[in-house]
């Protein structure tokens, strides 16, 4: 099927048929006649000629229909583009920043709310549950509605409840809040990955805009940290969501000034264009599926990072882990179908016949998934183990912002030049180094022996992967599916999260109780609970086997990928 362009310049009123003709479309595959993730390809026939007449009547609205993107690249002025650039990293660091403050801040959170201890891992749990739902079925909708309105529309959604957050009275209320604030958060991030790719050609400028995005989660997170202990020991934790609130709020802002817009259109055009597609076109049973299936898996994960072994046991956990696995079977199963049957599939089963892509994918959940527990783990060797307070524990993770800020610089210059099994070769062997050097270490040794070294190289290999990674997943899907690329990316990578930290805890939960649970220690004059303690290295020590095995796996699937960051594609 030829790609049809509707002009929207209306004195050249050209015929359908005429600008076929003058479209020169690329080769389409079985995943574009199919309706590649997510959509048909072809309009009913009845639309078709409505769109038709507009365009010979010069109202048509400039739509790209069939396999073209419907945002394509286009030039945009310098200031325009550093304000795009500002949004994305202000996006992605916001993310992770109020995810800081709550690490550090939660102890005096749940004091102040009166948040009892069986409900305490909740305001950070229902922030991912809520992300990992919305992302896949969101970033198909921006594909559809475009990246501007759903961009926006998440900005302002997280702004509103990043305000609500801080003006919690329960616990129930700051839970409610922070489920909304991961929902809000679903609508940025694909959208953000599609604007980098529709606003910035293939190149070394996409790789910086890449770089720039992905820098602001090391840096969003370590803030979080540090800043959350300050205004946890000087004013309030509400004040740093204060603050929160007023990034949030400029960025949105600039947002909306930046951040480009569709060519001018035919409302009504438009209307009846995307409420058709809506209706008929969205793979709502896939939708449906596999966020109901991320829902239990996410419910299921946090509840076994915080309950560990006495979850497993409990007879619900059981039922829900089934209906977890029959409802990931049905989605499969109906993927197929609907690829084999030709209809729209939001996630079609031949994508995963992609090395690249199954290689990416594996390597993001694993390197995501030792990351995120290393930081976890970390965190409790520092404050149980070595028995520091909020602020200093948050000092020590200072290193990572700065190793973090460094790695994506030097990504946004080398993804043209070096190949990506090269890259990820390099980056997961320096990193791997990072949990052993914790799994080895003594409560006595100085900062500068292990953990500085260790926080400093941990993240290389994190931040290395999400450039290569995203410039991979972009380049396996068509123009128009950007959006849902993104959202496909940044599931994987909460998936790993939620599972690296449920596998960790129990690990270590298990090794806590094998060693006696409550034994005491003394080392260089800070008394320890040892059967902890070896629980935690325990944890290191998965994270270790996890880094080697992402290693691996990355760094020989994506030898034949070559230089992602190049012009061409």
């Amino acid at each position: 099927m030829p790609v049809l362009q509707i002009d929207v310049e209306p004195e050249t009123k050209l015929a359908t048929s005429h600008l076929a003709r003058q479209q020169s479309p690329r080769s389409i595959d079985d995943n574009d006649r199919r309706g590649y993730l997510g959509f048909s390809q072809e309009l009913p026939q009845a639309h078709t000629k409505e769109l038709s007449a507009a365009a010979d009547s010069g109202s048509a609205p400039s739509l790209f229909l069939g396999i073209a993107g419907s945002e394509p690249v286009a030039p945009a002025s310098s200031l325009r583009t550093a304000g795009i650039l500002v949004t994305l990293a202000s996006v992605s660091l916001l993310n992770t920043f109020n995810s800081g403050m709550l690490t550090v801040a939660l102890p005096d959170i749940a004091k102040e709310l009166k948040i009892p201890p069986s409900l305490q891992l909740w305001p950070a749990s229902v922030y991912s549950l809520g992300l990992s739902c919305g992302l896949l079925p969101l970033g198909a909708i921006a594909d559809l509605v475009g990246n501007r309105p759903v961009f926006l529309f998440g900005l302002l959604l997280y702004t509103a409840f990043t305000l609500a957050v801080s003006l919690a009275h329960t616990g129930g209320e700051l839970i409610a809040f922070r489920t909304v604030q991961g929902v809000a958060m679903a609508f940025c991030m694909p959208p953000a990955v599609s604007i980098i790719t529709s606003t910035f050609p293939a190149g070394r400028t996409r790789n910086i805009a890449f770089a720039v995005y992905g820098g602001g989660n090391p840096v969003g997170f370590a803030l979080g940290l540090v800043l959350g202990g300050v205004f946890v020991k000087i004013a309030s934790w509400r004040a740093g969501y204060w603050m929160s609130t007023s990034i949030n709020a400029a960025a949105m802002l600039l947002a909306f000034f930046c951040v480009p817009k569709r060519s001018p259109e035919s409302k009504q055009a438009l209307l009846r264009t995307l409420t058709y597609r809506i209706a008929h076109e969205l793979d709502w049973v896939g939708v449906g599926s596999s966020s109901a299936c991320l829902a239990l898996l996410s419910y299921l994960f946090a509840e076994l990072a915080y309950g560990a072994t006495r979850f497993v046991r409990r007879p619900h956990a059981i039922v829900l882990f089934v209906l977890a696995g029959l409802l990931f079977v049905f989605f499969v199963f109906w993927e197929g179908r609907q690829e084999k049957l030709g209809r729209p599939a939001i996630l079609p089963n031949g994508i995963w016949r992609r090395r690249e892509f199954i290689t990416v994918c594996v390597s993001v959940f694993l390197t995501w998934s030792w990351f995120n527990a290393f930081s976890y783990w970390a965190t409790l060797f520092y404050q149980e183990s070595q028995q520091l307070d909020a602020l200093q524990t948050a000092l020590r993770f200072l290193p990572v912002v700065i190793a973090g800020l460094g790695t994506n610089v030097v990504a946004a210059y080398i993804m043209d030049r070096v190949s990506a099994g090269t890259v990820s070769l390099v980056g997961g062997v320096v990193s791997t180094v990072a949990p052993l050097l914790f799994a080895l270490q003594d409560v006595s040794w100085m900062y500068w022996q292990s953990a500085f070294p260790a926080m400093v190289i941990s993240v290389i290999s994190t931040d290395l992967l999400f450039n290569v990674s995203n410039l991979v997943i972009t380049t396996n899907f068509p123009g128009k599916s950007q959006a849902l690329a993104g959202g496909i990316f940044n599931t994987v990578a909460q998936l790993g999260n939620s599972l690296g930290l449920a596998v960790t805890a129990m690990i270590a939960a298990s090794v806590q109780e094998a060693s006696g649970g409550n034994k005491i220690a003394t080392s260089g004059g800070i008394t320890y609970n040892s059967s902890m303690l070896q629980g935690y290295r325990s944890g290191f020590w998965a994270c270790f086997a996890a880094s080697i095995t992402a290693t691996l796996i990355s760094s020989i699937g994506l030898r034949i990928a070559g230089k992602v960051g190049g012009k061409e594609q």
